[in-house]
């Protein structure tokens, strides 16, 4: 399909396909969306691919990010190779040499990423990634990663594995944590206190 017109808005069919290189867009909406070497404001589609481009809101039920940015993306399945995003709400999040403030997820794969937090209610799992915080009601798995809070119901430790504060459950594996178990136990009512928070709040926002 030929690309559109520069800084426009595109309004498509659930069956249309937009691809567009080097070009600038308010608004696009189609059923398979690709940008390259551009940009968009607002992006609503089944499928979308940004490729060495930025976008502001991205929503759709498969995304995926090559050298690309993005304020907020809200999808099903959120892929990022080599990019990064402000803002992300998904049921699957993959991350490969890239960088998200902030994360809401079902579940999470990051390999060699940096990440500010990450909610999750399922697991997560970091490979030579760092992460602020991590918040999880399912089980996390940390190899040769490291991370300032970890709150899981049980997490798995490689090689090289740091935290400042480690709440879990149950520990497979060896860690070096700055509060050990007994001083763990005394913050854990606390941070418990500030998940259910988070909780709580994100729910109002939904």
């Amino acid at each position: 399909m030929a690309d559109l017109p520069k800084t426009s808005d595109a309004d498509s069919s659930p069956e249309s396909q937009i691809r567009a290189t080097g070009q600038d867009f308010n608004n696009i909406q189609a059923e398979t969306v690709s940008i390259q070497r551009g940009s968009a404001n607002e992006v609503h589609a089944k499928t979308v691919l940004i490729s060495q481009a930025g976008a502001g809101n991205v929503e759709a039920e498969t995304v995926e990010l090559r050298q690309a940015g993005v304020q907020t993306v809200k999808g099903d399945h959120v892929t990022v190779r080599q990019g990064g995003i402000v803002q992300a709400k998904s049921e699957t999040l993959a991350l490969t040499q890239g960088g998200v403030v902030f994360a809401e997820t079902k579940e999470a794969n990051l390999t060699a990423s940096t990440v500010g937090a990450v909610l999750a209610s399922g697991a997560v799992s970091l490979d030579q990634s760092s992460v602020r915080a991590v918040f999880s009601r399912g089980d996390v798995s940390m190899d040769q990663s490291g991370s300032g809070v970890v709150l899981a119901r049980k997490v798995t430790t490689g090689n090289n594995t740091g935290t400042i504060l480690l709440i879990a459950g149950r520990v497979d594996g060896q860690v070096n944590s700055v509060f050990g178990p007994t001083a763990s136990a005394a913050f854990g009512a606390a941070f418990a206190v500030v998940f259910a928070l988070i909780i709580w709040l994100k729910g109002r926002q939904s």
